[in-house]
């Protein structure tokens, strides 16, 4: 999971917002060619000013109806069509906005805006390549101007294309250089990337122009160590104070960033009780995704009776690295990938994409019951094939990768069944540990598979049936294509847990993949800042310094049997 959320700035063509979770749903990709048909030839480029004024007014009906009527007066009028699909996005439909977005490229748009809000569509319907396409197409306009500089950034850190993306923020922040929303996405991006000095420089600088623009101070703070002498509780609760009270992800973000600054205080109390306070806002607020939970992990649990997987693994393949969040699913991830025959790809979505729209499948939550239950009923081997092109299209076509998306925990068989030379590496953790670390983590509101972490209690659940999938897929699962990892044994044996690793992945022995921390590759996930050390075993049993603070979750771990 990202550690921050890039922002689009607010420009006057235009309101585009935040790159959050995929939209899945059925759409057409043959046009994967952008360009103008010839039909606008000859003629000259006429902005729709009005519409545009409207649309950065967030007018949004009026700016539909001027465009509509510009289009009845001329059809080929290209930034109707442009205008028409950033409304489309701001209202979340993705399929349409991409659809219109063409249709203006096909009209003759000139600006590479239209390509950059095309890719943007493309990312958030989880199709990087096709995404890449048309961010291609618009570098190669050359754009100046601070919104699609900073919009090209933003689609390429969705893309996990950090350290190309730090290049064009740099760039946005000399168009814009007043724009907060620039130096945010600046400061994100080098957090990425391990610069921690160059993002608090960058979210300060946001700070200056934005004093009450809680994400960059959220995350300020969450990348700083505090002091005694010197911190920021008193005026991160001061923002908290004077947040706006129907600003739930603002009030969760401050919350953390107080809860982190008495961590470092060695105030464990005080820490829970503002995770607690931040929680319930949430809680209160967005309905709890327990039985949806308790219904996939039932669903993959069936499923793993229900598919045949074949022992016989072939050579090369992905490796997939899954488990509970803040598990150790980043530091295996960055031993592996400091072989030198293998990149990682990040955490990729891209499997449980193709596989919803295979199944036909329209919900929001990613790993929905249906989606899992319907891969026994799916072509798995097509929907295999569509993953490793679409993967292989943003690494250069590099056939040995590994893919760390946590989640992904729930479709293991499906992947194993989907993809006869893949292999899977599980990552599991003392559970109350999981569940101190997954609580401290920040989600974003978006991702609802993880709702549970806003309560203990759903938490505690979560993760005991997750200690229980394990033991399932264990059982059942050729030891040729799955094995299990526990933390606690790999902090404790690092060399003797790599070596197997590296043995089960049908890699010999790479000194670099012990000295993972010398890996500069971009990190964007919470670990970010505790893989670029070397092993440490300081995080076992931390869970017992808060046994007060966790004795709801704890009760519940007894009671199933795993505490």
């Amino acid at each position: 999971m990202p550690v921050a959320l890039l922002q689009t700035v607010t420009f006057a063509v235009s309101c585009v917002r935040t790159p959050g979770a995929a939209n899945i749903g059925r759409m057409s990709t043959d046009n994967q060619n952008p360009g103008n048909d010839g039909r606008s030839s000859g003629r000259p480029f006429v902005p729709l000013q009005p519409a545009r004024q409207l649309l950065g007014e967030k007018r949004y009906r009026e700016a539909h109806a001027y465009c509509r009527n510009a289009l009845e007066q001329d059809p080929d009028c290209a930034d109707a069509f442009f205008v028409l699909g950033i409304i489309n996005y701001e209202h979340n439909q993705f399929e349409r906005a991409l659809k219109l977005f063409e249709r203006a490229l096909e009209k003759g748009h000139p600006e590479p805006g239209a390509h950059v809000q095309a890719a943007r569509c493309y990312a958030k319907l989880t199709l990087p390549k096709q995404a890449l396409i048309h961010i291609d197409a618009a570098i190669k306009l050359q754009p100046s101007d601070g919104f699609t500089l900073a919009s090209i950034g933003a689609t390429l850190s969705a893309l996990d294309r950090h350290e190309e993306a730090v290049a064009f923020h740099r760039q946005a922040a000399t168009a814009s250089s007043n724009d907060p929303i620039v130096f945010f996405n600046l400061g994100s991006s080098l957090q990425f990337i391990g610069d921690f000095e160059g993002a608090r420089k960058a979210y300060r600088t946001c700070l200056q122009f934005a004093p009450q623009y809680i994400p960059a101070r959220a995350y300020l703070a969450l990348i700083t160590k505090h002091s005694p002498e010197q911190n920021a509780v008193a005026e991160l609760e001061a923002a908290w104070q004077q947040r706006h009270p129907r600003d739930i992800e603002g009030g969760l973000q401050l919350a953390h960033a107080i809860a982190k600054v008495h961590e470092d205080l060695a105030d464990p109390a005080a820490a829970m009780d503002w995770l607690d306070k931040g929680k319930a806002l949430v809680r209160q607020n967005i309905p709890s995704q327990r039985m949806q939970n308790e219904a996939s992990f039932e669903a993959a649990e069936a499923l793993c009776h229900t598919l045949g997987v074949n022992s016989e693994v072939q050579t090369g393949g992905p490796i997939y690295i899954v488990g509970l969040p803040r598990t150790g699913t980043t530091l295996v991830d960055r031993i592996i990938s400091s072989h030198s025959g293998i990149v990682s790809a990040g955490e990729r979505p891209e499997f449980g994409a193709f596989l919803k729209r295979a199944v036909g499948n329209d919900s929001a939550d990613m790993l929905d019951a249906g989606t899992i239950k319907g891969a026994a009923g799916t072509d798995l081997l097509a929907v295999g094939q569509n993953y490793i092109e679409s993967v292989q299209g943003i690494l250069n076509g590099a056939q040995r990768f590994t893919d760390k998306m946590p989640i992904n925990a729930l479709l293991v068989p499906a992947i194993l069944a989907a993809l006869p030379n893949a292999r899977v590496i599980c990552l599991r953790r003392q559970p109350a540990d999981s569940v101190l670390s997954i609580y401290r983590q920040l989600f974003a509101l978006s991702a609802l598979h993880y709702r549970c972490a806003h309560s203990l209690e759903d938490l505690a659940d979560y993760v005991a049936r997750f200690h229980g999938l394990v033991e399932t897929y264990t059982g059942a699962l050729p030891s040729s294509r799955f094995t299990l990892v526990d933390y606690e044994t790999l902090v404790e044996e690092p060399e003797a847990e790599t070596r197997r690793l590296l043995e089960f992945c049908g890699l010999d022995f790479e000194q670099a993949c012990l000295d993972f921390q010398e890996n500069t590759a971009p990190v964007a996930t919470a670990s970010v800042a505790q893989v670029r050390q070397p092993m440490y075993r300081s995080s076992v049993d931390r869970w017992k310094r808060y046994q007060p603070q966790l004795e709801p979750a704890l009760e519940i771990l007894r009671k199933a049997g795993r505490l």
